[in-house]
């Protein structure tokens, strides 16, 4: 078994951009929300999967994106993360304080 994780960015103006990963394992969302900023929270480029912001930002974007759903699927990995990973990812960039700065620097944005 294995497990689709859809996410979302969401800009300011409530425009919207999706992805979805098949990761291998189970994942459940109850192993991913205590390291959620705010509990709803996360920067994927922290975790290893894409951001879905545009890199050209304006004023409505910012660095922040939701998850969508989190289900079983017989589908194939479409990355090389399992979930246990997925969730060490999710805790160290918790742990970090999901570090915005190095973030904001590495997209150029200060």
């Amino acid at each position: 078994m294995n497990t689709r994780f859809e996410y979302l960015y969401r800009d300011a103006c409530n425009y919207k951009s999706y992805n979805d990963v098949v990761v291998s394992g189970v994942l459940n969302k109850t192993d991913i929300q205590p390291y959620l900023k705010d509990k709803t929270f996360f920067i994927p480029s922290e975790i290893g999967l894409p951001d879905l912001q545009e890199m050209e930002f304006s004023p409505d974007d910012h660095i922040w994106h939701e998850i969508e759903s989190i289900s079983p699927t017989n589908d194939a990995p479409t990355i090389t993360f399992s979930a246990r990973e997925i969730i060490e990812g999710f805790r160290k960039a918790s742990q970090n304080g999901w570090n915005e700065y190095v973030v904001f620097s590495r997209k150029g944005l200060i």
